[in-house]
């Protein structure tokens, strides 16, 4: 784990954080992503809780809550779009509460597992592997059915400006480089501005631009005391 001087420095840079994820256009690939540098073996993706699980990052449910929720009603399936995992190959203190043991953790936003695993200091390949759900196999009318796991090595990962996905984080991720490219293209006048990037880009540019992102990687660090209550989108 990054010491707090190092996190600190981070936080103050983090104003400019959005603006350059949002100006790194043609750097990303559109043929599949490349495998981080230190890319292993693929650990199996663990059982998904639905019912009770919470994103180990910012507190939130996986799973899209019912009726109202914090004062706000989501669509169908709005959650489970962006279901990340980080699998272990073994068993584990979770990084922010030592006291519980897990196979995996859990996330509902893709920038969620990448800036928790920059702040623990866990990397895919070195005895974890990070997966992600593909938005081209997923149905909202069926969202936990439909929710495909894929390693997040080999995704490729579109980023839309004005594109509404839980904690704002604006990323999903695709099997398949064409189906992002459809996916593009139909909401190009609704999402603005949009970028194709790969997992080791989005490593680079972690902590990746989130709602809450400050005080979610400040608690993290062990800067404000134990991990509180999760925030609404």
């Amino acid at each position: 784990m990054r010491n707090r001087r190092e996190v600190l420095k981070v936080l103050g840079g983090l104003v400019v954080a959005a603006p350059v994820l949002a100006q790194h256009g043609g750097h990303g690939t559109m043929g599949g992503a490349a495998p981080t540098a230190s890319a292993g073996a693929v650990i199996p993706a663990k059982p998904i809780p639905w019912e009770d699980g919470q994103c180990a990052f910012c507190g939130m449910p996986i799973k899209t809550p019912e009726g109202q929720w914090r004062g706000r009603t989501f669509p169908k399936g709005f959650f489970e779009q962006t279901y990340s995992q980080i699998a272990f190959e073994k068993p584990r203190p979770a990084p922010h509460d030592p006291k519980q043991v897990v196979e995996a953790l859990h996330f509902e936003s893709i920038a969620c597992m990448v800036n928790y695993a920059w702040v623990h200091g866990i990397r895919d390949g070195e005895g974890a592997t990070f997966y992600v759900t593909d938005r081209g196999a997923y149905d909202p009318a069926r969202p936990q059915e439909s929710v495909r796991l894929i390693p997040a090595r080999q995704a490729t990962y579109y980023w839309g400006e004005r594109m509404m996905v839980v904690m704002n984080a604006r990323l999903v991720a695709f099997a398949d480089p064409a189906q992002a490219r459809a996916f593009a293209e139909r909401h190009r006048e609704a999402h603005g501005r949009q970028r194709f990037l790969d997992f080791q880009t989005l490593w680079d540019l972690a902590p990746l631009p989130e709602m809450n992102l400050v005080a979610l990687l400040a608690r993290h660090a062990g800067l404000l005391g134990p991990q509180g209550e999760g925030h609404s989108h």
